[in-house]
């Protein structure tokens, strides 16, 4: 269900999230993502995380040494959310093992933000 507000742009739209290693991934992705789909909502974060794989080997009674990582969140309009997903598992490898994870969430109203044009350059 989308709520309308009174002269805001905007409307119903998705919210993903994926946790990639820090090697350089985010930015090819977010990169790719401007190019092809013109995604302006975005942003990457560092962390530190332990894969779960990782976890699962550990010895009994330790904790497995984080790694650094980053998060990632991309806002998209709702009608090109699952084009979007699958692009961003595609492109950041998480068809592979062990490559980070991906999920996406609704969202019930985003506004969209336009660029000028002389602001990417």
């Amino acid at each position: 269900m989308s709520v309308a507000v009174a002269g805001i742009p905007g409307g119903a739209a998705k919210l993903i999230t994926c946790v990639l290693p820090d090697d350089g991934t985010e930015r090819r992705l977010l990169l790719l993502l401007q190019e092809a789909h013109g995604i302006t909502r975005a942003d990457s974060v560092s962390c530190r995380g332990v894969a779960v794989l990782q976890a699962a080997k550990a010895p009994r009674n330790e904790v497995p040494e984080a790694v650094l990582s980053r998060v990632v969140n991309v806002v998209v309009d709702e009608a090109q959310a699952e084009t979007v997903f699958d692009f961003i598992c595609t492109h950041a490898g998480l068809t592979e093992p062990g490559r980070g994870s991906v999920y996406m969430i609704a969202l019930n109203f985003a506004t969209p933000l336009v660029m000028p044009t002389d602001a990417t350059q």
